[in-house]
Order: structure tokens, then C-alpha cells, then sequence
């Protein structure tokens, strides 16, 4: 009976291995968000003032509570729909703010709508054609938006305020500045109040134009865009505040030099005066300068930090609304960038976080600020891969300094702090958990309550292995690495390596988190027969100043020998073919993909180097004389790093792509590098996307990955 039984069973697996589906690279581009994502709750989110959370749920806005086993439907898309004009139908419930318990506010069909869930009714405001950079105060509903380059706002009663009347080509209010550095998403900051509006004015005359061609005219056209390029000329920002009990606006006396990054803004408890942190543009120094809102003189100086190397201040200084007089401040200066509790009359109270891991993220703090919740790695530890490579949710007492750590489950946290401070949306995933999310108490990290655990995505297909490990780096460190194996990978064969490669600032690509942190064409790219190999070397993120630091003068060369010390890695193992690698990047991966094929040729089959920084001289100035300094001080980091100086090296297969309207690494980078192929009789290949930017997103994707894997297919020729 049991030989007749495991017949059966034999018979049986052809029949569960044939279940299986193939992933395709269409489905693994164009569904790897939706179809191949991980289930989530759709808009999930602590409802504001109330010990309850919302998410949607089809056609319905679903809330629930942590002592309540069933969640109840509060609001149904037919219900909003028929408070809504005809002509602003919804087809699905959008995203939603909540204002109050009953009351929500949404953007649809070019309108900002607030719904009163209790009286079924709706109240609309539409901003004028050719808003844009809006930017809603939670509280009051007043607006700031920009117009071209010049400020307007919006009061909640409908009356509209042209703040500036100077906008022009090379005058920008209320956008953006240096090219969104530093920390900088924005250029509009409301007071806590809502009745008064700090923004950036920057003019950037000074700036040589550059153009960017358009092919959807005929003739073709050129964007004109600035562009500040290291060594060369930069804008000058300024600081305004228009005060709408007066109508009057100031600009904060902020003074010499006028090329100084000017950045972190934030308001005093009180809305009285202004924060912002100066940056030389050497970016060694740094000062935390506090304005008076009403004239705009300077107050104070409240700290001041320096770096022989270089300062990035990412967080604006919070200011505590129960104790007015103290803030938190984020800072490396330790060498980890942790949190200090600062007073403005007494300097320096504490540090309140330290160690060897890294603050990652302030989650916020609870209404009596007597504890923030962070997010940050776990402590980081020679050898050991689960240090960067995790988020975890720590609970921080600003009185004492007390840390603890809320989350126990290998993995990448992410938290939302509900309006009371008592719990927490812990939503987290890692290799080996699709993705799961739970409530947390504030206090002990005890699980209150489980909201979802999502089936793999993957589960009915056909793909490979994902293992995250640690190899030896420079000076007795080590680095993070990701390797994604095929579906039928046998020890005792040899598989050829496509590395992918980014290794620049503020980049961490291997996370114990779904995928691994991979992306999902990888394992589709496993399934044609190669090793997927990625190497965080020096200079990502998440591993400490001194790490960081490494690559200072001379951007890819430290992460060009980290790369090689994969290589090594890899050809140490029986199972990898070392005469077939592969090497695909972009924009700082697309340098270090033609560095590498450069200054190791004969060891790489093929490249991709997509919008490639080519020249640290044509890149831009806030990125690059903070990690080069300028072309003059470093005149041999620059040369060294110019890869079309090395051209002449190029011995392997290698695709240049790049956007016709990219104006993040302009097309020139490219074009520089082809001609110093062409002046020397070098092949290379080349494609553009026209009208692309950085990158390549939505339906052309699919072309693009395409592109990639076809060519470095028809050069590696993997296993099938």
C-alpha cells in the first residue's frame, strides 16, 4: 500500500509543478504594483482626534478600533457621489485627509472637497487654471498655490492673494530650491496657525540657460530649463513670510553669501518666528538661525555644527509646543545621525538617541510630547547583514533619553502614531513576510490587534531564491548584498552573473523587506538563467557618516573597487560562471556600470549604463561639490572620474541609454562619452527614449527593461 501510495505522489508533482506559472517581463514591469504587490489596506490611516483607523475597501471607507473585532463601513462611494456635482463623478473612493471624526477632505477632478460624513453633504473649492505646488493648511483650509512662478493664496473664505508679482524666467516664489537637496521637497511652509506663510523666492538669472530639445512640435522645440553645474555659477535664495492679518509680506534677512543653501525651515511653537539652517556651499558648515517673522531680522543663532568633509542637514528643527524654549535636532556628528534635545537659551540639553544605528525616520510624538516614536536600523554590527538591512520602531523619552524598541520581527517597520500617542500602525515586511500589518501599544510594543497578513503574491509563480549576505569590504568592514538564484538552480552548475548596481548616496538597495528589495523584473531575469547580484558598497545609505564619507573627492572609485570585491565573492563560488557577467545601472549606477566596464575591461561580457553621470563637471552643484568640492579644488578627483577620458579602455559590449528631456543628468553626459568612442574608434551602442526624463516610467518601461535584458541576453546567451 505505501509503494502504491508514493506512486501516486510522484505521479502527482509533474501535475503541481505544471500549476505553476511563468513570470513574464511584461507582468513583472507592469504589474509588479498591483497583480505581483502584496495585499494591503488601501488608505489605511489613524482617523484625526478619535482612537480609531480608517482604510478603504471596494466602494467603501471601512473604520475600526482596537478593542472591536469588526470593522463598519462609514461612508460608500454612491453616498459621496451624490453629493458631488455631475460633473465630478468618482469611480473609485480617492485618497482622503481626515479633518475631524465625521469630516474628510479629498482632491478630485481639479477641486479640493471636504465631506461631512454625519450630514451627507459636501463643500468645494477649485484653484485657478494652471495652479500648481498646492499646498492645504490641515487645520484652517487655507491654501498657498503657485501660478508660473509667482505665489497666490487661497483663504478657506474663498478670497484669493497674490502674494509676489516678480515671477519671471529665472524668478522663482514659492517652489522648490536647489534642486530639491537637502531635505527640500517643497517651497510653501505654514505657520502652525495657518495665518502665516514662509516661502523661497530664488532667482537663478545668474544661471546659464540649458535646452532641452521637445519632438512633439514640428519643427522641434527646446525647454529651457537652469541648471547650476559644479564650479559654475549658482541662485540666490531668499526667505519670505506674508503675514495675512496684515496682507504684508517681509523677506528674512539672511545676508551674505548669496549663493548659501538655505534650507530646513520650521516654525516656533508659538508662530512667531522662523527657523531656517544655513549651509555654506563649501557644506562644511552649517547654523541654525532663528528670524523674526514680523520684521526679519535675525534673532539668534541656536547651534552650529562643522565637517572637514561635508554637512547634507536633511530635518528641519522641531520646536516643542509644551515646552516653547526646547527643539529636536537630527544630527550625524557622532557619526550616526541620531537625535539631540536642544533649549534656545541653554544650548545642548542631551543627546537623546546614540549607538552604532541609524535614526531613520521621527514618526511624531505623543500630544504631551513626553516620548517620540522613530524609526530607525537595527544596531549595526560587523558581519552581520540584519543591522542596515532592517527598520525597527523605537519609543525615545525626551526626559530621560530612554530608548526602546517596539518591534521584535526581523524585517522593514513602518509606523503611523495615532492622535492620542497610545498605538501605533505597524505595517512591515521582510524576505520571508509578504507583508503584515498590526496595532502596537506606544509603551511595551505588544501587538493590540492584527489588521492584515497578506498571502505571497508570488505564491502560484515560477521563480527563484532570494538570500541577503555580507561580504568583506575595505579596512576590515563589510558590505550588504542581495543574490536571487533561479527556480532551478543545481549547485553543480554554472550560471552567469547580471549585477545590478546603484552604490551612491542616499540609495539602500538590499532591505530585508519583500523582495529582499528587489525589483521584480530581477527574479524575472533569474528565470532566464542568471545570478541577480546587487553590492551596497561605501557611500549608500543607512551604514554612518565614516561610510558614508568614503567616496569624498572621488565618487566612484571607492564603490568601483566595492563592486570588484563582489566580483571576487562571486567567482569564489563552484557555481558561478566568471567568464559571463553582466553589469546594468542607472544614473549613478549607469556611472558606475561604465566605470566598471572602463577600468576592468575583459571582465565584463556587456553593460547598460542608463542617464549616466559621465562627467562630475556637467552635473549639478548641490550634489556634486558637496561629495567632489569644485572642479578647481579637486582638479585630479574630477579628472580621474571623467569616464570619457578612459573610453579608449572600453574592450566589452555596452548600451548607453538616455532620456532626450532628461534634466536631472543631461543628455550631454552621454553624447560626451559617445564622442570620445567615436574620436578613438571605440564601438559602443546607444539608445534614446525622446521626451523621457530621468528615466523611464509608465507603458515605456516595458521597452526599456526589454532593451536591457535583450542585449545582455544576445551577449551572455544564459541557461533556459
Amino acid at each position: 500500500m505505501l509503494h502504491r501510495r508514493l506512486s501516486v505522489l510522484l505521479l502527482f508533482i509533474p501535475l503541481l509543478l505544471s500549476a505553476q506559472k511563468a513570470l513574464t517581463l511584461r507582468d513583472a514591469v507592469l504589474k509588479a504594483g498591483t497583480d505581483f504587490a502584496p495585499e494591503r489596506l488601501r488608505g489605511l490611516q489613524w482617523i484625526t482626534d478619535a482612537p480609531n483607523y480608517s482604510y478603504v475597501k471596494d466602494d467603501r471607507l471601512m473604520r475600526g478600533a482596537i478593542g472591536k473585532s469588526v470593522d463598519t463601513a462609514v461612508l460608500e462611494l454612491a453616498a459621496l457621489n451624490a453629493a458631488l456635482p455631475d460633473s465630478s463623478q468618482l469611480k473609485v473612493l480617492p485618497p482622503m485627509e481626515w479633518l475631524s471624526p465625521s469630516s474628510v477632505r479629498f482632491f478630485h477632478n481639479g477641486a479640493y472637497h471636504s465631506y461631512d460624513i454625519g450630514a451627507k453633504s459636501t463643500r468645494s473649492f477649485s484653484l485657478p487654471e494652471g495652479a500648481a505646488n498646492d499646498d492645504v493648511h490641515a487645520v484652517n483650509g487655507n491654501t498657498a498655490f503657485t501660478v508660473e512662478n509667482d505665489l497666490y493664496i487661497r483663504r478657506a473664505s474663498g478670497n484669493v492673494i497674490r502674494v509676489t508679482d516678480d515671477g519671471a524666467d529665472g524668478l522663482v516664489n514659492g517652489q522648490s530650491v536647489h534642486r530639491q537637496e537637502y531635505g527640500i521637497t517643497k517651497g510653501t511652509f505654514w505657520s502652525h496657525d495657518g495665518e502665516k506663510l514662509a516661502f523661497y523666492r530664488m532667482d537663478e538669472t545668474m544661471v546659464t540657460p540649458y535646452y532641452l530639445e521637445d519632438i512633439s512640435t514640428k519643427p522641434s522645440t527646446f525647454d529651457k530649463i537652469r541648471y547650476p553645474m559644479a564650479g559654475g555659477k549658482s541662485h540666490h535664495v531668499t526667505v519670505g513670510v506674508h503675514d495675512l492679518s496684515t496682507g504684508k509680506t517681509i523677506f528674512l534677512r539672511t545676508g551674505e553669501p548669496q549663493d548659501q543653501y538655505l534650507t530646513n525651515i520650521s516654525w516656533s511653537a508659538d508662530d512667531r518666528n522662523v527657523q531656517v539652517v544655513h549651509l555654506d556651499r563649501r557644506t562644511e558648515n552649517l547654523k541654525l538661525v532663528r528670524y523674526d517673522a514680523s520684521t526679519g531680522a535675525p534673532v539668534a543663532t541656536l547651534l552650529e555644527e562643522h565637517d572637514g568633509k561635508y554637512l547634507e542637514p536633511q530635518h528641519a528643527a522641531h520646536f516643542l509646543k509644551s515646552k516653547p524654549t526646547r527643539f529636536i535636532w537630527q544630527s550625524q556628528r557622532d557619526g550616526w545621525n541620531h537625535l539631540y534635545l536642544y533649549d534656545i537659551d541653554k544650548g545642548l540639553v542631551r543627546q537623546l538617541t546614540k549607538g552604532a544605528w541609524v535614526v531613520k525616520n521621527v514618526v511624531g510624538y505623543d500630544p504631551k510630547e513626553t516620548f517620540a516614536i522613530v524609526e530607525g536600523t537595527a544596531t549595526i554590527v560587523p558581519g552581520a547583514p540584519s543591522g542596515a538591512t532592517e527598520t525597527h520602531l523605537y519609543r525615545v523619552d525626551l526626559a530621560s533619553g530612554k530608548v526602546t524598541r517596539l518591534s521584535d520581527e526581523p524585517g522593514t517597520h513602518r509606523a503611523q502614531l495615532s492622535t492620542d500617542g497610545s498605538s501605533l500602525i505597524d505595517s512591515w515586511s521582510s524576505t520571508s513576510v509578504a507583508s503584515r500589518v498590526v496595532l502596537r501599544d506606544t509603551r511595551s510594543g505588544h501587538v493590540l490587534k492584527e489588521l492584515l497578513t497578506s498571502k505571497d503574491p508570488l505564491s502560484g509563480i515560477t521563480v527563484g531564491s532570494i538570500e541577503l549576505l555580507t561580504i568583506p569590504g575595505e579596512n576590515g568592514d563589510y558590505l550588504n548584498a542581495r543574490l536571487i538564484k533561479p527556480s532551478f538552480f543545481q549547485e553543480d552548475k554554472k550560471y552567469p552573473v547580471l549585477i545590478y548596481v546603484y552604490n551612491g548616496p542616499h540609495v539602500q538597495l538590499v532591505t530585508n523587506s519583500f523582495l529582499g528589495g528587489a525589483s521584480l523584473w530581477m527574479l524575472e531575469a533569474a528565470e532566464r538563467g542568471y545570478l541577480v547580484w546587487t553590492v551596497d558598497g561605501h557611500g549608500s545609505d543607512h551604514r554612518g557618516r565614516d561610510f558614508e564619507q568614503a567616496i569624498h573627492r572621488r565618487l566612484g572609485e571607492t564603490e568601483v573597487r566595492d563592486q570588484m570585491r563582489g566580483v571576487d565573492f562571486l567567482k569564489a563560488r563552484p557555481f558561478v560562471d566568471g567568464n559571463r557577467l553582466a553589469v546594468h545601472g542607472w544614473s549613478f549606477g549607469g556611472h558606475m556600470t561604465t566605470a566598471l566596464l572602463t577600468r576592468h575591461p575583459g571582465i565584463f561580457k556587456a553593460g547598460v549604463a542608463g542617464g549616466p553621470v559621465m562627467d562630475w563637471s556637467l552635473y549639478e552643484v548641490m550634489y556634486t561639490e558637496r561629495y567632489m568640492d569644485t572642479p578647481a579644488e579637486n582638479a585630479d578627483g574630477y579628472a580621474t572620474t571623467t569616464l570619457p577620458n578612459g573610453a579608449d579602455k572600453l574592450q566589452d559590449a555596452l548600451l548607453i541609454i538616455t532620456g532626450g528631456k532628461d534634466d536631472t543628468v543631461l543628455p550631454e553626459h552621454a553624447y560626451s562619452f559617445l564622442k570620445a568612442c567615436v574620436d578613438r574608434n571605440i564601438p559602443v551602442d546607444f539608445f534614446n527614449y525622446p521626451g523621457h526624463g530621468h528615466n523611464v516610467r509608465g507603458k515605456d518601461r516595458l521597452h526599456l527593461m526589454d532593451k536591457v535584458l535583450e542585449y545582455i541576453d544576445e551577449r551572455i546567451q544564459p541557461l533556459r
